[in-house]
């Protein structure tokens, strides 16, 4: 009965990482093949790198233009801007960029999963297991600086791992500093290392601190040195002032227990039944681990976080599953025949869990019939003098220049840490011909206002509308294009584009296409004529 149990487990669960196998790749390719961009994290990237490749510097005053809020360290946006020097502004780059580091995350994840289990088919099994759920998907080749952070925090815990918290492990030291100058937040590894020498009260946690804290703070000095200040204005003051909104966070941890339900039963009955496991100091380390990243998982709630936040909660995940499932399989026979099944219902949960949100944009999947973004594109590259468009990826791939962040521009004003007195005049002057909005330039301090009142939409793309200042004769008698009616215009610009590119209709009395309705004034001419 154990024996048909296993192989029927593991039919299943190989069916069911295939699967997701293929859907990773297939998802993976769409993105990286895709000209175009819904992402707006994406944009920022792009424009980071194009401001560190023109200026050296990527941080601006916010003074002048550009009014930009750059969230980010150097390590993955000088890699961007080293593309865009050699091969010009793409999306390809940066995307091959994190896509790389995705598989790199796989790679070390089998090797450290390979030392835990002691066995390669369940190392196997749960590295394909990370790439299940959506966030995964849907995230591994983004024009992000996620993956590439996790892959160098990965790397560092996997040689703790190995080589515990001593001398031994130093080249986890620069692996850990290349997570932080990849994403500021990327702590969570280090962190656990460090509690768990503290928790064991070991000799060794002041050198160990000193050894990582020290050269971090150093580096980060120069940085800042380096920026006249900018460093610390964007990467500490300014992403402190995010608001937050604390519904999210409630409804972000209920997705996670859900997606990582099977595995987070794994790891609670491996600590029940083998506690002693779990005050190794592996077992603590990883512990841990998790534990700080459900601690860290809270900042979800910031305005503006996205699905990347699920992904390294969810590594932590796998590997205290893991460590479990090792402890099982050495102390408890009936664990030999029942791993396949069990991580056959985790794959088919991770995957299937929220199947409303396992969406791939429609502009990634199928390019060829991203219409919008086409004329979008066309619109900015032949439109002359400065652009504003929501769509940052759209001005960096044109080469324009970016003049404007919304998002990040939005926090800092109602923070009171910024004036747009400048931006603001140069709105109600009508010195942009062109601005294309979605939803946040709406939300600007005074840019709102102003594109409400001095600016007319022209045409619907897609989710975008294209803005033109209004004539300056009859500008101050016009009905204000106001927020509320944003629908409203957009409906009524679509619905003009729509009739412009709708073909011909057949007339009803001569049965041809190129027949057209008459005016009054034809028509009258037309009876003129006859009589």
């Amino acid at each position: 009965m154990a024996t048909l149990l296993k192989r029927l487990g593991s039919v299943l669960l190989a069916g069911m990482l295939a699967y997701g196998a293929w859907v990773f790749v297939a998802r993976a390719g769409a993105t990286l093949r895709s000209p175009w961009s819904g992402d707006y994290g994406e944009g920022c990237t792009l424009a980071m790198a194009q401001l560190l490749a023109e200026r050296g510097n990527y941080f601006p005053d916010l003074t002048d233009y550009p009014f930009f809020v750059a969230n980010y360290p150097p390590v993955f946006v000088s890699l961007v801007a080293l593309t865009q020097k050699v091969l010009g502004p793409s999306l390809v780059g940066p995307r091959l960029l994190a896509l790389v580091a995705t598989l790199g995350i796989l790679v070390v994840l089998f090797d450290t999963l390979r030392f835990l289990l002691g066995a390669r088919a369940p190392a196997l099994a749960l590295t394909v297991l990370f790439v299940m759920p959506w966030f995964v998907t849907t995230w591994a080749a983004l024009a992000r600086v996620d993956t590439m952070a996790i892959l160098l925090s990965l790397a560092g815990l996997s040689i703790v791992l190995r080589r515990g918290p001593g001398v031994a492990a130093w080249p986890a030291l620069p692996l850990f500093w290349l997570a932080f100058f990849t994403k500021q937040n990327a702590l969570i590894a280090p962190a656990a290392v460090l509690l768990e020498l503290g928790l064991a009260r070991d000799r060794r946690f002041g050198r160990v601190l000193a050894a990582y804290a020290l050269p971090l703070v150093a580096l980060f000095g120069l940085l800042v040195l380096a920026t006249h200040g900018g460093a610390w204005r964007h990467l500490v003051v300014y992403t402190a002032a995010s608001t937050y909104e604390w519904g999210r966070m409630g409804e972000s941890y209920v997705q996670l227990a859900v997606i990582g339900g099977p595995l987070l039963l794994l790891a609670w009955a491996g600590e029940a039944l083998e506690p002693a496991a779990f005050r190794k100091r592996t077992g603590r380390i990883l512990l841990l681990y998790f534990g700080l990243n459900l601690v860290a998982f809270a900042t979800i709630a910031k305005s503006g976080a996205a699905q990347n936040y699920f992904i390294e909660p969810w590594l932590a995940t796998v590997l205290l599953a893991a460590w479990a499932l090792r402890c099982l399989r050495q102390c408890r026979p009936w664990a030999l025949s029942f791993w396949p099944a069990w991580l056959a219902v985790a794959a088919a949960t991770a995957h299937c869990a929220y199947p409303s949100l396992d969406r791939l944009p429609h502009e990634l999947h199928h390019p060829e019939n991203a219409r919008a973004f086409v004329a979008l594109d066309r619109l900015i590259r032949d439109t002359p003098g400065p652009v504003l468009s929501e769509n940052l990826t759209f001005l960096v791939l044109a080469r324009r220049r970016v003049l404007l962040e919304p998002f990040g521009v939005t926090q800092l004003a109602q923070s009171d840490l910024l004036r747009l007195d400048l931006l603001v005049r140069d709105c109600e002057a009508g010195l942009f011909p062109l601005v294309v909005v979605e939803r946040r330039m709406w939300d600007v301090p005074g840019i709102g206002e102003c594109l409400e009142r001095r600016y007319e939409p022209v045409e619907a793309l897609g989710r975008f509308l294209a803005l033109h200042p209004r004539p300056v004769a009859w500008a101050g008698n016009a009905p204000p294009a106001r927020r509320i009616e944003w629908q409203v215009g957009l409906e009524a610009a679509q619905a003009a584009s729509d009739a412009r590119q709708a073909p011909p209709t057949r007339c009803g009395r001569c049965r041809r296409h190129s027949c057209r309705p008459a005016s009054s004034r034809a028509r009258a001419s037309r009876a003129g004529a006859r009589a």
